[in-house]
């Protein structure tokens, strides 16, 4: 007999969302979305057994269409992810807590990273994720909160179908707490964000983690 992962959430130490923040001023835009509100950075990796992770070659991250009715089945080149941010312990630290939460390595061990930026104001709100109530098309996928500032609204939602009016958990992921999830059992969705200050941006920073 073999447990299924479902979900899991955890806080990481404090200092991982403290350093891993200051690489998020320099990340450049989207250019698959409006790329005045949402900024991007992308890598792959593979985790081997004995707990060593490798960086893969750059490569298009791709979705199908049956999973992002926005952007499905179109080969998107993200910028790479910062070699320096990389190799932090901070950012190691992450990498070791999705792959010994998931297992991955004595599966596939491959899996990717998204570094992703959303900005709004007080005057219209944005959509963390344009593709509405989803899947990724993954086995696991794992959100990280690095920043939340000057925002409200950004709630996670986990639902059991695409349909569901009543999420089974609706919660403001806050800096430094980790929530991963089986993707194959579960949908997912971030509501939209509206600056929480007049005259100010607001923003939320994230890692966005998928694995096979």
């Amino acid at each position: 007999m073999q447990n299924k992962f479902l979900l899991e959430a955890f806080q990481t130490p404090d200092s991982v969302a403290g350093v891993l923040s200051q690489y998020y001023d320099s990340l450049p835009s989207d250019p698959y979305v409006d790329s005045n509100i949402r900024f991007r950075s992308y890598a792959h990796f593979r985790a081997n057994e004995g707990g060593l992770t490798e960086r893969l070659p750059h490569k298009p991250f791709t979705q199908s269409s049956k999973f992002n009715r926005v952007v499905g089945d179109i080969e998107r080149h993200f910028a790479p992810m910062s070699d320096e941010m990389v190799a932090t312990d901070e950012f190691q630290h992450l990498i070791r807590s999705f792959v010994e939460r998931t297992e991955i390595d004595k599966v596939n061990g491959h899996f990717d990273v998204h570094q992703i930026r959303v900005t709004c104001n007080e005057d219209a709100t944005s959509a963390p994720a344009p593709e509405g109530i989803h899947q990724d098309g993954f086995r696991f996928v794992g959100i990280f909160c690095v920043q939340r500032k000057n925002i409200s609204g950004g709630y996670t939602q986990i639902f059991s179908s695409p349909v569901d009016q009543h999420p089974h958990l609706n919660t403001v992921l806050e800096e430094n707490q980790f929530i991963i999830l089986n993707d194959s059992r579960y949908f997912h969705h971030i509501s939209e964000t509206l600056s929480s200050k007049a005259g100010e941006k607001g923003v939320r920073d994230v890692f966005v983690f998928t694995a096979d």
